[in-house]
């Protein structure tokens, strides 16, 4: 039976030197621990924590492995200082105290580090929590700092008087906290090294024998690129944020088309949909000899449902059924609906749907509470009889005849079916809306058929020629608008918001008063 490997831990640490053209290295602290071992830690990129555990039948005892990796250093131009010890935490406060080399053997961490001062706390505070997320940020908390400015009060001058403190009453004054503080002062390791890895390049590719022209046999082609690299993203606990899909065409012209995924996602058979729907709506021009697959990667997605909500979609689910509907009807045809800034009645604009709804999810519910609160308090001081009515906006205004007297609507009617005409015994207007005056082209001389043009892309949120002013929200391009609203109460019983475009003096139904 092989021995047991003792643990051994090295620190590099390069203190910050004056900026100069001597000073200057191309070579990180990082580059330097690859060369020797693959399980090392940057913390930032001046620390580094490395397991040279094993080290020591290669090169030789601990005072040799430091030596090489201070030489290592000299020769890249970086002045660093080097800790070698039994525990990561102590070569990590050790490197930060010492300059040069600095040995400690196994089990005499504590005393090593007894005379180092109290004030390397502050310089090492950062790293003083057992969250490996706080890696990478040297940054102390301020109730850190304030731990650190108690000892100090206290009159402890060197690590090994906090050492020494009796737990429970540490513990009594300063809370939980403050065993970390004791622990760090002793040596002692909070959390085990987290090897940094290197970022991966999720990137597949396949060279044709044939060309092929047809979604059916390209669809064998991204299922054998994307299940290797699903396999891969699901052992680094990753999903696919954007996944670009590079063609080759015959024509030795590259066809690159860009996904941006809703939610993090590696299923193969969602990734290949999503990729042959948006490539039925843009077909490459020429035949493909070559297909890339290259993914963006991001952290997974953690779902935790609850057992009194009914379930949801999954987010696969939805992204699938977006892109038919996309590839059926259009893409600039499906999505959420979104205010848009304009006084243009009924305008509003077309956003993707978010299928990740924690964040999203957890804002709108606050946002709902607070409604739910605000709308609670004005029934309580209201009455509670209290009626109101709804404003249900026909989508394509109805065209109307309205006669006037007096400079108000005395009759409406209309021809559409459903609609009730008849005498007007209660009117209120008029109130003027227009804009976009000032755009060329967004209407014009003709103004006959403006009115009829502009109550369809006012009904339908302004739905002409569209433009894009950010990659996410498509803004209608709406037309110049002129026109008088009234709110008219008919002899029937029939409540309705009306009004006259002024251009043409054409007179239209805009709402149904419920």
């Amino acid at each position: 039976m092989s021995p047991q490997v003792q643990p051994l831990f090295a620190c590099v640490y390069s203190p910050p030197a004056p900026v100069g053209p001597d000073n200057v290295s191309s070579v990180t602290v990082e580059q330097i621990a690859q060369q020797f071992s693959p399980r090392y830690e940057r913390h930032h990129e001046r620390l580094v924590s490395i397991d040279v555990s094993g080290l020591e039948r290669m090169l030789g005892r601990s005072r040799t492995i430091g030596e090489e990796l201070r030489r290592h250093a000299a020769t890249c131009g970086i002045r660093v200082h080097v800790a070698v010890a039994g525990t990561r935490m102590a070569a990590l406060v050790l490197a930060h105290a010492n300059p040069g080399l600095t040995i400690v053997d196994p089990g005499h961490e504590a005393g090593a580090l007894a005379a180092v001062p109290i004030s390397i706390l502050d310089r090492v505070a950062g790293f003083a929590a057992a969250d490996p997320s706080v890696r990478g940020d040297s940054d102390a908390s301020p109730a850190a700092l304030a731990a650190v400015a108690a000892f100090k009060q206290w009159g402890l001058k060197t690590l090994g008087e906090l050492a020494a403190l009796p737990a429970a009453d540490l513990t009594a004054r300063l809370g939980k906290p403050a065993l970390v503080w004791q622990a760090i002062a002793r040596g002692d390791d909070l959390r085990p090294l987290i090897p940094t890895l290197e970022e991966e390049r999720f990137e597949a590719s396949l060279d044709l024998e044939w060309p092929i022209d047809g979604l059916e046999p390209l669809s064998f082609v991204l299922t054998r690129l994307l299940e290797p690299l699903s396999t891969r993203l699901e052992r680094r606990d990753r999903g696919t944020a954007v996944l670009h899909v590079i063609l080759r065409l015959v024509t030795r012209e590259p066809y690159v088309r860009r996904l941006e995924l809703p939610a993090p996602m590696r299923d193969v058979r969602t990734l290949r949909t999503l990729t042959l729907l948006d490539l039925e709506s843009h077909p490459p021009g020429a035949a493909i000899d070559r297909v890339t697959i290259v993914i963006d990667p991001t952290p997974g997605r953690i779902l935790q449902h609850t057992l009194f909500t009914r379930a949801q979609p999954t987010p696969e689910q939805l992204s699938t059924l977006i892109a038919r509907l996309g590839a059926l009807i259009g893409q600039d045809r499906v999505g959420a609906a979104a205010m848009v800034d304009s006084y243009r009645p009924g305008a509003f604009a077309m956003v993707p749907f978010a299928a990740d709804r924690d964040q999203r999810g957890a804002r709108r519910d606050r946002r709902e509470d607070d409604q739910k609160t605000s709308v609670g308090s004005a029934d309580s001081a209201g009455s509670a009889n209290s009626a109101s009515s709804a404003l249900r906006r026909c989508r394509q205004p109805v065209p109307a005849r309205v006669a006037v007297a007096g400079g108000r609507p005395v009759r409406v009617t209309t021809d559409r079916r459903g609609f009730a005409g008849g005498s007007v015994v209660a009117c209120a207007g008029p109130w003027r809306s227009s804009g976009n005056w000032w755009i060329e082209g967004a209407g014009g001389a003709g103004r006959a058929g403006e009115a009829d043009r502009a109550g369809r892309a006012g009904a339908s949120g302004g739905a002409g020629e569209a433009v894009v002013v950010d990659e996410h929200i498509h803004l209608p391009h709406l037309p110049r608008w002129d026109r008088d609203e009234w709110d008219v109460a008919l002899n029937d019983g029939a409540v309705y918001r009306v009004f006259q475009d002024r251009g043409s003096g054409a007179w239209f139904v805009d709402a149904i008063v419920d």
